[in-house]
Parts: structure tokens; sequence; C-alpha cells
């Protein structure tokens, strides 16, 4: 599966940190971040490990700082964002800029690629030597797009793998989601530029499992570019500004099929691990089941 315009035959080890941002679910970060170690330790150097301001409940996380000392560097903001947006004042101060989802590892990091995950993955394989083998000359690699919320895709003209070939003008947009009406659909009109309506709405490096070339983005992306911090969220999703405004900029991003190598809310399996954060008895469900996890893999003893 190797990009054959740039493929990266032999990637160096040592040369990826990872970001994550940790609101509550502390078995299931523990379970992310152990299968992840456990399949592509060899290419991770620093763990940026972002202890939200605000967390759903009371929880600790020093029995995982304990397991990865040495190799995690904590970080707890001084503000809680939420999914609100982010303005342009507020961006230009360190402290609150910082408070943005990946930010400060994108900030700090000094290795050629950052990984950003999120706190409920499950890896069953090496992704990471796969995304280093398939990068090539793009700024990032993941799932391109949430196609399945964009009226292009339901109408056949457009997925991951060309998005970058298929450029719409705002009526065909329009036109597309009236005909196919996605959940997100009512937005739309207020988002999207007339005159530029490329990328579509729905387009993002999907950022819950994706690697960045940092030595490529960070200069393209506040504080040090124009473009939004890809962690800020907009009337869409988180990233879909940040990847407005790099695409714009010439940045290309490689689709790549993560699922066969790593399971996004793998508890639920709802492709989302975001309902369990504001249901208390599916919350405790997922925790235990990730506890589970732990004991009979790993054999850690609570």
């Amino acid at each position: 599966m190797q990009d054959p315009k740039n493929p990266i035959m032999n990637p160096e080890k040592g040369s990826v940190d990872v970001a994550v941002s940790a609101y509550g679910k502390p078995y299931q970060t523990a379970v992310t971040l152990l299968t992840l170690m456990k399949h592509s330790g060899q290419w991770i150097d620093k763990i940026y490990f972002v202890e939200e301001k605000k967390q759903p409940e009371i929880v600790s996380y020093k029995f995982l700082y304990k397991i990865f000392t040495g190799r995690i560097i904590r970080y707890k903001p001084l503000f809680w964002f939420a999914y609100d947006r982010i303005g342009t004042k507020l961006r230009r101060i360190g402290v609150y800029r910082r408070a943005i989802r990946y930010q400060y590892a994108w900030e700090k990091t000094n290795k050629k690629y950052l990984l950003l995950i999120h706190n409920d993955m499950y890896f069953k394989d090496d992704l990471v030597g796969q995304y280093l083998m398939n990068i090539g000359d793009h700024t990032g690699i993941g799932k391109v797009g949430q196609c399945w919320n964009c009226p292009a895709h339901s109408a056949g003209r457009c997925s991951g793998e060309n998005y970058l070939q298929y450029r719409p003008d705002y009526n065909e947009i329009m036109e597309m989601s009236a005909q196919y009406p996605g959940p997100r659909s009512p937005v739309y009109e207020a988002y999207i530029d007339r005159n530029t309506p490329w990328p579509l709405p729905e387009c993002r490096l999907n950022e819950y499992v994706s690697m960045i070339n940092i030595k490529k983005a960070r200069p393209a992306t506040a504080p040090f570019g124009k473009a939004t911090p890809i962690g800020s969220n907009n009337a869409i999703d988180t990233g879909v500004e940040w990847f407005r405004d790099v695409s714009r900029m010439g940045h290309t991003f490689r689709h790549f099929d993560y699922e066969p190598y790593a399971t996004h809310s793998w508890v639920s399996l709802r492709n989302s691990g975001h309902e369990a954060l504001f249901n208390s008895e599916l919350y405790k469900y997922e925790e235990s089941v990730a506890l589970q996890c732990l004991m009979d893999e790993f054999n850690y003893k609570p």
C-alpha cells in the first residue's frame, strides 16, 4: 500500500511523537497507548499527554504516568474550550492557544512527524509504520473526509481518494445538499465560501488517528502561519477549518484506510466516543470493558 509516487522504504525509528488529549476515559486511554506502543513503539519517541482542564468526572491518570515513565510529557491547559471556536485574538496568546486540542504538542515537538489520536483507539497492527511508508510528500495521512455526512459522496461524485479532483461550484454543492441532505446540511449555506467553495464542507483529515508532517504543516499554521490550529472547531467539526486553510495553500493529504490496523471507539463501535461522555451508564460500561482488556491483555492489576 505504499505511495507509488514517493514511498519511504526505510522509515526512521523514533521519528514520530504522539499527541493525545485525555478527557475522561482513563482505562480506554491506557488501552489506546498500550496497544499503540505494542505494535508501533519502534517509531515513537515521546507522548505528549494533555490532561484537559475540565473532566467529565473525577479521574486519575497516575497509573498511566507510571506505566509510561520517561516517555510521557504531561501538560494541563489553563483553560477548557470544549467545542467552542477560538477567535483570532485569543490564538495570538500562547496560554489560550495551547489549550486547543493537539496544539501544545504541535508547537513543542522536534520530530518530523506528529501522530494525532483520540483516547478511545484500539490498535491491532503497526499503523504508524504504514503511515510512514505511505505519507510520501503529503502534509498528512489518514482517512480523508467525513464522507458518511457528505452529499457529494451520497451522489457518488466524491470520496476520500478523489477529493483533490472533484471541485464543484457553490450552486452544485447546494443542489446536491438539497437532493441528498445530511445531518449538517442546514449550516452549509452560512459556512461555504461562494467564490471558493472547495474543499467541500465535510472534507478534513480525520484527526482521531492521523499523522502530520509537522515540518511542512507547522510553518503554515498559527502561531507561525495563517491557518487555523488543527484542533479548532467550526460550524462543522474539529479540523475542518485547518484542512480548508492549508488545502487552499496547496497542501495535499494521502487518504489511507486505517481500519485494518486500528479501531476507533472500539468498545461501542459507534464510530464516536462522544456519546459516552454524556451518558453515565454507557461511560461506566465502556470503562469496565477497557479495564478488563487491560487485565487480560496487559496483566494490569488495579
